[in-house]
């Protein structure tokens, strides 16, 4: 079996990457090719993610600008310290400052020990100086559109792997309301930012006939949407469910999810909506959605068009029918299944000793 090495900065604990990290070790779990420990340099605020992870932390501060302070003195001595240490046969890291240091440390102790990097935002969205970028010897592409991006900045298609992200479901179906529309939203909960719930806002405005929206996100700084949606006199429609732990235990009824972010890597929100049979309705942007939304799924719409949202949306109201079949949209999720996963995480990582 070979050791790996997973090296990640500090995490707030309840993000997309915390969940991947957890969803990985799940598929990894009694596989025989590949002991991973994750060393995280900065440790986490929630701990509770890295249940069943193995998992290493060498916390420095809740401060920001304190663990800057040691990113900038302190870490390339400390990642050199665990290659030498711990002897891996493989480096893996999500950032690119640590997978550049990681292979400066194993040049310099003279291993033969390739790096990975695991990024898992666009490139364009949060870009990686190409000395940083090109520094790693292979890349885990989570979605298609990354992989792209990586050519685009010079790396060569043999040196990619395109993995996509794995999810856990019990993939129970979730059922649609039999009389008024019922669509959702999960995520954070922003005016204009990456979320971009504005574009959702004014999608709603132009609808005609019954709907309702659930909004489920921690609503504590969302004062500029709720007043944003009272200005459009939707506000009677919406309803704002707060931060839900687990919410597809808690969600009843879905005719369909909608994602109207201005970027995303790729986003889980939509792959666990489609394991539980719930349509989805994504901006297509550049990295992401156009890996999971097909036909028979939901429906992709251009970034930036409200208008072209509210016509699917008000498809759906006049005629339920045009939504796809529950069990239909379940099995399109197979590709980002724990099993798929761990054959395609393996197969990138392992062969390359």
């Amino acid at each position: 079996m070979k050791n790996g090495i997973l090296f990640i900065p500090h995490l707030v604990g309840h993000g997309g990457t915390e969940t991947v990290i957890h969803n990985l070790f799940t598929a990894l779990q009694d596989n025989t090719q590949l002991n991973l420990t994750v060393y995280s340099i900065g440790g986490t605020d929630d701990a509770s993610w890295t249940s069943g992870v193995k998992f290493k932390s060498n916390f420095i501060s809740r401060y920001r600008p304190f663990r800057t302070l040691y990113y900038m003195t302190i870490l390339p001595f400390k990642i050199k310290q665990i290659i030498r240490e711990e002897h891996p046969d493989v480096v893996i890291s999500t950032n690119p400052v640590m997978w550049y240091l990681a292979k400066k440390a194993i040049t310099s102790l003279k291993l033969r020990v390739p790096v990975f990097s695991w990024y898992h935002y666009s490139l364009k969205q949060k870009p990686i100086s190409k000395v940083f970028l090109r520094s790693a010897d292979y890349y885990l592409a989570i979605s298609s559109g990354i992989k792209r991006q990586l050519m685009q900045q010079g790396i060569k298609e043999e040196q990619i792997s395109l993995i996509f992200n794995p999810i856990i479901s019990d993939h129970h179906p979730i059922s649609r309301s039999s009389s008024v529309p019922h669509f959702i939203y999960l995520g954070r909960v922003d005016l204009d930012g990456q979320k971009n719930v504005r574009e959702l806002m004014d999608s709603l405005s132009l609808l005609t006939g019954e709907w309702v929206l659930d909004i489920y996100g921690d609503t504590s700084d969302a004062s500029s949407v709720i007043d944003y949606a009272k200005s459009l006199k939707i506000s009677d429609r919406i309803h704002w469910m707060g931060f839900v732990k687990d919410p597809w235990k808690n969600i009843k009824c879905a005719s369909a999810l909608i994602l109207t972010s201005k970027y995303e890597g790729l986003p889980m929100v939509l792959c666990e909506a489609i394991s539980h049979g719930v349509p989805c309705i994504s901006a297509n942007v550049e990295t992401g959605p156009e890996d999971i939304i097909n036909s028979s799924n939901g429906w992709l719409y251009t970034p930036g068009q409200p208008k072209e949202l509210s016509t699917i949306l008000q498809k759906i109201i006049d005629n339920p029918d045009v939504l796809p079949a529950t069990n239909t949209i379940i099995s399109s999720s197979s590709k980002f299944s724990i099993s798929n996963y761990r054959h395609q995480f393996l197969s990138a990582v392992v062969p390359c000793q």
